[in-house]
């Protein structure tokens, strides 16, 4: 370090004996170093910031090497634990010390960046006009493990405010794949930005992943956009499903990136599908360089309203559904509910429970419109039907923007009072279970099944009214997804009931109150669970007792629950 500081200019270079008096002292600690002779240099460069910080890298060796040295060389022994050996005047007095160390600045932090380093500013500090100041913190304090045997013993409270900022971009039905939009290639940055600004001025390079079957679909098109807007780019495509959701693909992503040579900062990753797909890639990035950025490009209803517009992402481990993730949001979403066209009906049904989700949490209206507009939406694909049919554009804005409502307070979910847990808390066992099974749910399906079992527990408990316990579960069958499983049997229940108690540090659920309403439960006895599990099975298997005459099923939606569901 001291050497290329010297080449650059930055330190003075060493002749004689300063030189041999600095190699010794090196050599002293044991550090290995290498004599250049400097010769008889003439130039006097000045000494900047830059030498500093090679003399204080050097200076750290030294130091670390000699320490090293000398703990080696004690002998090792039991050191009982006592207590600090001082009285309370001194005590106090090391008080007032250590809150002179800290100044807070405007940012609220007391770390300031000035002469190309970050520093604790102490009482009294003199800090440039031109410093920048941060929000994050360093405390030091006094350790609670001193004692008599080292006073001055310390601790120090590191901490780090860390901020996300990511897009969630409608584009105009249909547009998103059409050369003359930029969203692909742009959309991720704010118009009038900097970074935009700087982005239009240089080639761009993309690598996309894409799931197979979207690829059949649109693989042309994709190809074609990025030739059209003449992006350097190549095309992963991977079997994302379900069953493929694991760590081994996740990797395959990643080498991918690798071979690309990925730009960390300007070249965002593009992952085009559905959920899986979404995941996947987004745990490669978070994976890749600890952060690379990516763009989600949802293709299915679900992933439009849920994966796409939150933080996580991850893959499926040891049998549990997304054991293995991280918290790193993308930055952008771009949503272009076109490609629903090409899905099922049954698919976009299961979007549709996600929406259900939100409407039955929080939003009257939304519940309403799904109320009325369920049915024709999962077999419309979200089409309106006249220019003026604002229907299908509204629903898909509010269950965004309710979504994003309750993810931005929480995004890396410090609190576990989570209302878009609603139809999570058993449904993920649920799904796992079905899995592969004759009986196999889509995961919004087995979010309906949860929903509606949690929807009779809250009237069970006095939340909600049997005409708004009926009405909610009507309105979920009128959306076409199932509310009930043969697979949800009591012992998986209350193997799923235990599963969410440990990893939400407690029940946790999200309980409807009426319409639109929602609030967290906890200490739910397991007789009233029971009670409401039995109940569940009476209202909403397909062989319930005919007297249970406030449950009314439309036909559309038992039709479509034996073709679709019970066989596919």
């Amino acid at each position: 370090a001291t050497f290329l500081s010297t080449s650059l200019g930055f330190l003075q270079p060493l002749r004689g004996e300063s030189h041999d008096a600095t190699v010794r002292s090196l050599r002293g600690h044991r550090v290995e170093t290498l004599r250049v002779d400097l010769g008889q240099a003439t130039t006097e460069p000045s000494i900047s910031l830059a030498a500093a910080a090679g003399l204080l890298a050097v200076s750290a060796a030294a130091l670390c090497a000699r320490n090293a040295r000398t703990l080696s060389k004690q002998h090792c022994r039991v050191v009982r634990p006592q207590q600090p050996v001082m009285d309370k005047s001194s005590q106090n007095e090391a008080r007032e010390l250590l809150r002179k160390l800290n100044t807070r600045g405007p940012e609220g932090g007391n770390l300031a960046h000035y002469d190309d380093a970050w520093h604790i500013v102490k009482e009294n500090d003199s800090v440039p006009p031109s410093a920048k100041w941060s929000d994050c913190s360093v405390e030091p304090s006094m350790s609670e493990y001193a004692n008599h045997a080292d006073l001055g013993a310390r601790a120090w409270m590191s901490h780090s405010v860390i901020s996300f900022d990511y897009r969630v971009v409608e584009v105009p039905r249909g547009n998103l794949l059409d050369p003359s939009c930029d969203a692909m290639i742009l959309g991720h940055l704010p118009r009038g930005s900097e970074e935009r600004w700087l982005a239009e001025q240089r080639p761009q390079r993309r690598l996309i992943v894409i799931d197979e079957t979207v690829y059949k679909l649109y693989g042309d098109r994709v190809r074609a956009y990025f030739e059209s807007r003449k992006v350097q780019h190549e095309i992963l495509v991977l079997p994302m499903v379900e069953e493929n959701k694991s760590m081994e693909l996740t990797l395959e992503v990643a080498k991918k990136m690798k071979q690309f040579n990925i730009d960390r900062r300007t070249e965002p990753v593009i992952a085009i599908g559905g959920g899986v797909c979404l995941d996947v890639v987004g745990l490669a990035s978070a994976l890749f360089r600890r952060r690379t950025p990516y763009i989600r490009v949802p293709t299915t209803a679900l992933s439009y309203v849920d994966a796409s517009v939150g933080a996580k992402n991850g893959c499926n481990f040891g049998g549990s559904k997304n054991r293995l993730g991280t918290y790193v949001p993308p930055c952008a979403a771009l949503l272009d509910c076109a490609f629903f066209a090409t899905q099922e009906s049954r698919d976009v049904a299961n979007g549709i429970a996600e929406m259900a989700k939100m409407a039955i949490m929080k939003s009257e209206e939304l519940f309403c419109l799904l109320e009325e507009h369920g049915p024709r939406l999962a077999n419309d694909k979200f089409m309106p039907n006249s220019d003026d049919d604002g229907a299908p554009s509204r629903v898909l804005r509010l269950s965004i923007e309710s979504m994003l409502e309750e993810l931005a307070p929480n995004l890396w979910e410090h609190s576990l009072e989570r209302l878009v847990d609603f139809g999570h808390c058993v449904g993920q066992d649920l799904e796992m279970a079905a899995l592969g099974t004759e009986h196999e749910l889509m995961h919004g399906e087995s979010v309906a099944c949860d929903m509606a079992y949690m929807t009779v527990l809250a009237q069970q408990l006095s939340l909600m009214t049997v005409e708004e316990r009926d009405r909610t579960l009507n309105m979920l069958r009128g959306c076409q997804v199932p509310v009930w499983s043969p697979v949800m049997t009591y012992e998986l229940f209350v193997e799923a009931v235990a599963n969410r108690v440990k990893n939400s540090m407690g029940q946790n659920f999200p309980l409807a109150v009426g319409i639109g309403k929602a609030c967290i439960v906890n200490d739910i006895s397991d007789e009233d669970l029971k009670q409401a599990f039995m109940r569940w099975q009476e209202l909403c298997a397909p062989n319930a007792k005919a007297n249970h005459a406030e449950v009314h099923v439309p036909a559309a939606a038992l039709l479509h629950y034996v073709d679709n569901i019970l066989m596919p």
